[in-house]
């Protein structure tokens, strides 16, 4: 499990800032941030600040998105790295807050669609077949630099 947080650490300070066009504003929300499950069956609202607290360290981050040429990799880390490409994705930002919409090559409808609060700080993702999740986002501790 450490090398994949070792692994997460590098992609998220590998990111690049410099990016503009029109996925500039889905980059900004989502390419290599760290997010963590909240657990299945709980509830944001019935979390204490000190739980939700506790999992903003994000000791184990659960998903991370990357943004690959023009496709958006979703990157699991449950005990293994689980992945699914998506080809493309729009953006839609209203005042609940921002929806994205993920498609599978082939398919016209959507794939998997995520739920941002206006924050940028809780995601809900919705899969046909499978009950919400709703991830915070999360801050991993830095990695550690040795020095000679």
């Amino acid at each position: 499990m450490m090398s994949l947080a070792l692994a997460l650490l590098a992609a998220v300070a590998a990111h690049d800032e410099n990016t503009s066009g029109p996925d500039a504003d889905m980059i900004r929300l989502l390419d290599r941030i760290a997010w963590i499950d909240i657990g299945p069956g709980r509830k944001l609202k019935t979390l204490t600040p000190q739980q939700i607290a506790e999992l903003r360290t994000c000791k184990e981050p659960t998903m991370i998105l990357q943004k690959n040429g023009g496709a958006w990799t979703q990157s699991f880390y449950a005990g293994v790295e689980m992945r699914t490409v998506y080809s493309s994705a729009t953006l839609k930002t209203e005042a609940a807050g921002t929806t994205i919409l993920f498609y599978s090559a082939g398919h016209s409808a959507p794939t998997e669609t995520l739920r941002l609060t206006p924050r940028g700080d809780v995601l809900v993702e919705q899969t046909r077949g499978f009950r919400p999740r709703t991830f915070l986002k999360c801050n991993p501790p830095k990695a550690e630099t040795k020095t000679p």
